[in-house]
């Protein structure tokens, strides 16, 4: 494939680490977290080191607060960038009222990151949604503005990161922020040359795929038990993933 012959790169000065959809399993980032700290402690190599999360932080699994949690602080305090995912968005709508969205969202997981916030019980003849927006108000407000502000996309080099994919046909700086967001069957089927290599979670792989657009990430961690992330650093190319208290690193090709 041409994807081979021509090894994608990184922005200048840039070591990226990308993880996949965490989905509420604080258990499994923490571990990822602690193998990328440990490898930016022995790999010297002038280059900026950033962490990027593709999206979909929240839902399905037990700890979304905790995620949520580390994954704004090291916004904050490191050089990590974290992308909308599709489950943000519905939250986020939720919130702000939106029934169709609300009713989605519980059942795509909502619930579980409802009751990683708060426990109180379900009064009598209180509705779903009543009793959704009653967990709800347990919500840090920091943790809502944080939200509020996630970009869509991000560049470095020859690859973009997304949280879904893009549409194909449309330059990638004028990607509609809903695709980004959402898109699935017409990016996942296409063969297109994106012009970068297309770097996202959402769609569930059994393992980092390579194909000759994309990279796929989600490698569905609430369920398999298995968290990933692909380092990049100039052609570099290194997949991580956490699962059962460790962490393997498997190289895919060397600068060289």
């Amino acid at each position: 494939m041409d994807f081979w012959k021509r090894h994608p790169h990184t922005a200048a000065g840039e070591r990226l680490y990308a993880i996949g959809d965490i989905h509420g399993r604080a258990d499994l980032l923490e571990q990822m977290l602690a193998a990328i700290w440990d490898d930016m402690a022995r790999t010297e190599d002038g280059r900026t080191a950033r962490i990027l999360f593709l999206g979909d932080l929240i839902d399905r699994g037990p700890d979304s607060k905790t995620v949520l949690s580390l994954v704004l602080d090291l916004t904050r305090t490191q050089n990590a960038i974290c992308l909308l995912g599709n489950h943000e968005q519905l939250l986020m709508s939720a919130l702000m009222g939106d029934k169709a969205a609300l009713k989605g969202w519980l059942k795509l997981g909502g619930w579980e990151t409802l009751r990683s916030y708060s426990d109180a019980k379900r009064k009598k003849k209180e509705s779903d949604k009543e009793y959704a927006m009653r967990l709800a108000e347990a919500i840090p407000q920091q943790h809502i503005e944080f939200l509020e502000n996630l970009p869509t996309s991000y560049r470095s080099g020859t690859y973009f990161f997304a949280h879904a994919g893009v549409r194909p046909g449309v330059k990638l700086k004028k990607q509609d922020p809903h695709d980004l967001v959402w898109i699935r069957k017409p990016f996942l089927e296409t063969q297109e040359d994106f012009g970068a290599i297309v770097v996202h979670g959402h769609s569930i792989v059994d393992n980092v795929t390579f194909f000759n657009n994309r990279i796929a990430l989600d490698t569905q961690a609430w369920k398999s038990g298995k968290l990933s992330c692909i380092r990049l650093s100039g052609e570099g190319c290194s997949v991580m993933f956490a699962k059962k208290k460790s962490v393997k690193t498997i190289p895919i090709w060397s600068e060289d």
